[in-house]
């Protein structure tokens, strides 16, 4: 039978390891934090950083995927609700699935700073994170946006999905235009934004036909 203590006890050091290990990536970068500085921050044994995460890229990649995981996973929820409603799928609700997550105050503190620091990272270290965290996602997204705009080849699609995470990723680190005080109304409002840049970047067609 499992020992509930011993459980608990493992759980509870793997969180302080990823607590010390997301602070410090975040204030010193992946090069000049060592797995010897987050075990001591973290006050748990250098082992016991090596038992849990293997290496301080897995380490690197579970502190990454502990803050996205969750939006992601609401992501997917909050699609799966439009395609099983009797509401017909547009493009505009399904941005606003993809992107509304990032709304919701349990995901907002954290991950702005995180996202910022691993996009610092060489691609070498990073873009394999990214792909494992975000491949999933991406593309049951872009198969729900390929139902509404048909006409989009897939590899377009791809590019313009591509450019529209940038400007997300963008609007996570700067949270207002230059010269602007950067405050949450901003952030709310640069997400609003952000799905009408969104539209217009993806239905490049119809908005080339509003234009006629």
């Amino acid at each position: 039978m499992p020992d509930l203590a011993t459980n608990t006890t493992s759980s509870d050091t793997r969180e302080k390891i990823l607590d010390a290990a997301e602070n410090l990536f975040v204030e010193h970068g992946f090069a000049a934090t060592s797995m010897r500085a987050i075990a001591q921050t973290a006050a748990v044994n250098l082992a016991a950083t090596n038992y849990h995460f293997g290496s301080k890229k897995g380490l690197l990649a579970a502190v990454f995927q502990r803050r996205v995981r969750p939006i992601n996973e609401r992501r997917l929820s909050l699609l799966k609700g439009l395609e099983e409603s009797n509401r017909s799928l547009t493009l505009r609700s399904i941005l606003e699935a993809f992107f509304a997550p990032l709304n919701e105050n349990a995901y907002a503190d954290k991950v702005p700073a995180l996202i910022g620091r691993i996009l610092a990272e060489p691609e070498s270290i990073t873009k394999p994170i990214m792909d494992e965290t975000f491949s999933e996602t991406a593309s049951t997204f872009q198969r729900a946006l390929k139902t509404v705009l048909p006409e989009v080849s897939d590899e377009d699609l791809r590019w313009r999905f591509h450019f529209m995470v940038g400007s997300m990723i963008q609007i996570l680190q700067f949270q207002s235009p230059l010269g602007t005080e950067s405050t949450q109304q901003t952030f709310i409002e640069g997400m609003n934004q952000l799905i009408e840049f969104s539209i217009a970047g993806l239905d490049q067609a119809n908005n080339r036909q509003s234009h006629d």
